[in-house]
């Protein structure tokens, strides 16, 4: 929706100061204190034959404004407190913690208005999510905490547009994984369109908008729900989820509304109504997807091998599991040893404590440290094809900067793999031009096989 209203001349009413129960405004150069309600400024402005009131750098049209906003402006209302409340009761079903939460707030009404409660709620919300989503949300939590500013309402504003589309992506390559590895044990021919719309996740030169990884989503969920595809659900929740990216459907009319305050954002024309607006957006969105909070990621950072004599085998997985945990360790380091062994330079998406069923996400989605062999895990998302040249940009989640990788090619059919294993900085080299071949691998069997007749055509 469009909030800020743009009008020729002097704005003579101006919210200066804010208590609990008063606002202070000039008026005309006149101060002037009225009651902290929303029915008090709109009678105010009726009797002054005006629709807008300046507060601190914008200007608002009273039509734009109502209960939700207006303890937006005022203070009544702090951030995050509608998206924290939805949420838990979103995610109950699926995470005990919130389950005994919203049992120990049952008697308080109004449990998000008061910090010691929402605290604990948003730190169930920041450890429940699944990996790179956890993370994410506890730094829109941290923006909310900020002191009022126009840079605290913009970076709010991409946050919440940031998260949902940090959500649709891991959405988009879980099936994309999951298809390709049905591809590879029995290939399946796809339509034009379908075509059309994979080629362009694995050839774009920028990055996706939401709503073309909304596309993106359609186009693979609807090559699952074809019945001569016989491909089983990418996630056992998707059945019921389904509905929600059709047209109309919440989710893809979350992303709409989201993508709409991209525009917003970009053309710097945001103000403090556009934080409600991308709250509540992102609170539909995340509610959608709120089985998340059963799935778990892993950075699978390195396989050994231990078995004592007249011992049994076992292999010893260092791991990193990603996102917030519930003792609020980020990212913790792990260690497993089991007889089954797994993905060796691979982030893995899973469902509870075991990643021994589990999505290979790998190449779409990378820990760059894993793969050079770097402290802590850097895990960056499949961004675009690099203009200049054969390179895959990646995008790393925490701050937004670009990753490239280019192919060096330094596996010959000559070379003794032995002897590169030994040099940590060539097994490096191997490692990313392993990810570049394995993208490529996925575009070519994914689109490599093409019926003789196209019916489309016809």
């Amino acid at each position: 929706m469009r909030n800020e209203t743009h009008i020729e001349g002097t704005h003579n009413i101006v919210i200066q100061g804010v208590t609990e129960s008063t606002l202070t405004l000039n008026v005309n150069g006149e101060v002037q204190e009225i009651r902290n309600e929303l029915s008090a400024l709109r009678t105010l402005l009726e009797s002054r034959q005006t629709q807008t009131v300046q507060y601190a750098d914008k200007i608002y049209n009273i039509a734009h404004i109502d209960e939700a906003n207006f303890g937006f402006m005022t203070g009544r209302r702090a951030f995050n407190e509608a998206l924290t409340r939805q949420l838990i009761e979103s995610i109950q079903p699926y995470s005990l913690a919130a389950k005994r939460f919203l049992e120990k707030v049952a008697s308080i009404a109004d449990w998000e208005h008061e910090v010691r409660f929402s605290n604990k709620a948003k730190e169930i919300l920041a450890y429940s999510f699944v990996g790179v989503l956890g993370i994410q949300l506890s730094k829109l939590m941290a923006i909310g905490k900020e002191d009022f500013s126009d840079a605290k309402q913009r970076k709010y504003i991409a946050k919440c547009i940031e998260i949902a589309r940090y959500a649709t992506n891991l959405l988009c390559v879980t099936l994309l994984s999951k298809l390709w590895d049905e591809q590879r044990q029995q290939p399946r021919f796809f339509s034009r369109h379908e075509r059309q719309v994979l080629e362009a996740f694995f050839q774009n030169h920028f990055e996706s908008s939401l709503p073309e990884r909304l596309r993106l989503l359609q186009v693979l969920d609807g090559i699952f729900a074809q019945a001569e595809h016989a491909l089983p659900l990418p996630l056992e929740e998707w059945h019921d989820f389904r509905t929600t990216i059709t047209e109309g459907g919440a989710f893809a009319t979350s992303i709409e509304a989201l993508a709409a305050l991209q525009v917003r954002i970009d053309r710097a024309q945001y103000n403090l109504l556009d934080c409600v607006e991308a709250e509540n957006q992102l609170t539909v969105f995340l509610s959608q997807v709120a089985f998340l909070t059963r799935y778990r990621m892993a950075s699978i950072r390195h396989i050994g091998y231990w078995q004592p004599r007249n011992a049994d085998a076992r292999y010893l997985h260092r791991y990193t599991a990603l996102g917030i945990d519930n003792k609020a360790q980020k990212d913790a380091e792990k260690i497993n040893c089991t007889p089954e062994t797994v993905q060796t330079d691979a982030v893995l998406l899973y469902r509870d404590d075991n990643y021994s069923r589990h999505i290979c996400l790998s190449p779409f989605l990378i820990d760059y440290n894993a793969l050079t062999f770097e402290h802590g895990p850097k895990i960056c998302f499949f961004l675009s094809q690099a203009i200049d040249g054969d390179i895959l940009e990646y995008v790393f989640h925490e701050d937004g900067s670009v990753v490239r990788l280019e192919k060096q090619g330094i596996l010959k059919p000559d070379t003794d793999l032995n002897e590169l294993m030994l040099e940590q900085q060539k097994q490096k080299i191997l490692n990313l031009d392993n990810m570049v071949s394995l993208f490529h691998e996925a575009h070519a069997c994914l689109l490599g096989a093409v019926e003789e007749i196209d019916f489309e055509d016809l």
